[in-house]
């Protein structure tokens, strides 16, 4: 099909606009932001978007027969949802993918880029000790374990995993149960610590989280967490708030539509996947611990962390832990690799990352409260620390579809 409108005899010369079904869920915010993204896309060329408030085990298809459509999304954690589309002879494009029929997605996040986030952001407070757990070992989350894995290997850092093993009766997560939680608790237990977990998802984030509480072990001083998700109602309902890696969910949803646009124009696509670059790692409380064994280093890191953005000096730092100037750069040098100047300007720039995603201030106004004398100078330390100016960084969190399409849309053809 050439155009954007499906052209139907029905007895009069209105065209009929082309009908998208979502197979989706929306009881999370990955779900919900990439039916936004789909939406964005939808309202560019005037289809039509039909999706329904379910979560991620709902069989919803089963309402939508026959099929009336020009093209599906889906993401689905039933086979038999997947085969049946497939089936239908209807345009459509995956989003999940199923490992054990060998089944990629079109489109889906970029695993060893989640990793990179969450072992990086560990190991700069300090953490050598870490742990990954997942409710249940389903193929879909083979890949972010295993660049997990991968990426502590090459660091050298050993990982506890949690034993689970697959049960597709199950969908994603194990019936619940008392004798289940009584082995997470005794594994929680037995963790080394102070230790860095890695949840696979913010509901897993939001088990472990609890159990601490119930169990006495503090979180984050003695089991550090950082899950996948950015759920802002389920991370920041917690106690202690979850840290969390946004999945870019919005432009998963929008590759995903410009993708379909084409198969149901007819072209030839290649089933290749495109890696999406998850958003940005959400530092809450779970994880914003420093584990580097020594006092005066710890206190002057939460010092920094809580004044970086007042124009502290090293002085300030100094005062605090009452140590000497040469004694304190040697400490940060044994234990971080940096000086207390990088920790003060890595803690300006990820609130100025913070402030520049969610609100619509002035760079001279984000500048002003992350503590820089200047936006001038703010610019040219941004520019340096990010490798993009601020505007640069802002636009890829704002979802202008224009301005959206020019960043980005080469990664389609990556």
């Amino acid at each position: 099909m050439a155009s954007d409108t499906l052209f139907v005899h029905t007895g009069n010369t209105a065209p009929v606009k082309r009908r998208i079904l979502v197979f989706c869920e929306t009881n999370t915010s990955y779900g919900r932001g990439i039916i936004e993204g789909l939406s964005q896309y939808a309202r560019e060329k005037n289809w039509i978007l039909s999706f329904e408030q379910v979560g991620r085990d709902a069989r919803q298809f089963e309402r939508y027969k026959p099929w009336r459509a020009d093209g599906v999304v889906i993401r689905s954690y039933y086979r038999s949802t997947y085969a049946k589309i497939q089936q239908s002879g209807i345009p459509f494009v995956e989003l999940l993918g199923y490992a054990e029929t060998n089944t990629p997605p079109d489109v889906t996040m970029d695993e060893r880029r989640v990793a990179e986030l969450v072992v990086d952001h560990f190991v700069a407070r300090g953490l050598r000790t870490f742990a990954y757990y997942c409710m249940e070992d389903s193929p879909i989350f083979y890949g972010r374990r295993h660049f997990f894995l991968e990426r502590l290997l090459t660091l050298g850092y050993p990982c506890d995993v949690y034993p689970v093993r697959w049960r597709e009766r199950d969908y994603t997560f194990p019936r619940w149960s008392e004798k289940y939680r009584a082995k997470l608790a005794k594994w929680l237990k037995g963790l080394p610590k102070p230790v860095a977990l890695f949840a696979s998802l913010d509901q897993c984030g939001q088990v472990v989280l609890e159990l601490c509480q119930e169990l006495g072990i503090r979180a984050p001083q003695e089991i550090s967490v950082v899950a996948v998700g950015n759920d802002d109602w389920i991370c920041n309902l917690l106690r202690p708030t979850l840290s969390s890696v946004d999945g870019n969910s919005f432009a998963i949803g929008w590759h995903a539509a410009n993708i379909l646009e084409r198969k149901m124009n007819g072209e030839s696509v290649e089933k290749k996947t495109i890696f999406v670059p998850a958003g940005f790692l959400a530092t809450r409380q779970s994880s914003d611990f420093y584990a580097v064994g020594d006092p005066d280093v710890e206190t002057a890191l939460t010092f920094i962390r809580e004044n970086a953005c007042q124009r502290i000096t090293v002085q300030d730092i100094l005062d605090e832990i009452n140590v000497s100037q040469r004694t304190l750069y040697r400490l940060f040098a044994k234990y971080l690799g940096r000086t207390p100047q990088d920790e003060i300007m890595n803690v300006q720039i990820e609130r100025a990352k913070t402030l520049l995603r969610e609100t619509n201030d002035s760079v001279a106004a984000v500048a002003f409260q992350c503590g820089f004398a200047s936006d001038v100078y703010f610019v040219r330390a941004f520019r340096r620390e990010v490798g993009t100016t601020p505007n640069m960084f802002r636009l890829q969190y704002r979802f202008d579809s224009d301005s959206y399409k020019k960043s980005f849309l080469q990664t389609d053809s990556k």
